[in-house]
């Protein structure tokens, strides 16, 4: 979670089935591929093996991808604005994995003297953070808590794929269980078009469905900025950072303007 979205925002509350993890079998289902989240822990895995740790990552949330790290044997620092979202993923803790938890803004990130050779900031997290200037910020941050040579990984949408008239139609995105009540919930999504700073509203609501069928509404707004490819590198330019490959997808597809992400890889010098 990042700077703009308030505490008790409706996103937080369902963020764990808005977001499951692989090891949550009622929520973890075809849709997850449609979001870009089926296959993103494994990857992240991979690239853990090959640098070692420990790991930072960036808007940890509730640990969808923190935890399946730590439970590998990784020192892991979670860094997250939502001290929410940080108390949610200390109650999954076991003891035995070896997490810091840090309630920062990455663009403000300052964590002393660390520095680790891989950072991750996961499922178009940076695009959160809906202000260019401030994008940039977050980079230059990352940056320089990383080692020379050290790696950071980000997940985005590709804004190829994205509609510039947005699309004003409520519509359902998905029917899941909220994990903290057990109630069934379906989320609705607007989205609206891009204004001149490349920001895009995403809006809509939660209905939930009690055990008395009963229906609870909670609606929630929050914007993003997507960013473009050249505008990406650039920026990682100069914030200090190399890009070692953009790719599709998590299993290694080459980017296209058809891919629906960005998995993007930099070095830092």
């Amino acid at each position: 979670m990042n700077a703009g979205l308030a505490e008790r925002h409706a996103s937080v509350l369902y963020y764990d089935g808005d977001y499951p993890s692989a090891d949550d079998p009622v929520n973890f289902d075809s849709t997850t591929v449609f979001q870009g989240i089926a296959h993103d822990v494994p990857r992240y895995l991979e690239m853990a093996r090959e640098t070692g740790g420990p790991i930072l990552e960036l808007c940890c949330g509730s640990g969808r991808v923190l935890l399946p790290l730590a439970r590998a044997g990784y020192a892991v620092t979670g860094v997250d604005l939502s001290s929410e979202l940080l108390d949610q993923l200390r109650r999954k803790l076991s003891g035995s994995e070896t997490v810091r938890l840090v309630e920062q803004d990455i663009t403000q990130l300052d964590l002393g003297s660390e520095r680790f050779p891989l950072a991750i900031v996961a499922f178009n997290s940076l695009l959160c953070i809906p202000d260019f200037a401030a994008q940039r910020r977050a980079l230059e941050a990352i940056a320089r808590h990383l080692e020379p040579g050290g790696r950071l990984v980000m997940d985005l949408v590709n804004p190829l794929r994205l509609k510039i008239d947005g699309d004003p139609v409520a519509r359902p995105f998905f029917t899941r269980v909220n994990p903290h009540t057990g109630n069934t919930y379906t989320r609705f999504a607007m989205v609206d078009p891009f204004d001149e700073q490349h920001r895009q509203r995403l809006h809509g609501w939660y209905d939930e469905l009690d055990g008395e069928g009963r229906v609870t509404r909670r609606f929630y707004s929050l914007h993003w900025r997507p960013i473009f490819r050249h505008e990406l590198e650039l920026m990682l330019e100069t914030a200090g950072l190399s890009i070692e490959s953009i790719e599709g997808g998590h299993q290694h597809e080459a980017y296209t303007a058809q891919s629906p992400r960005m998995l993007v890889q930099a070095r830092r010098a």
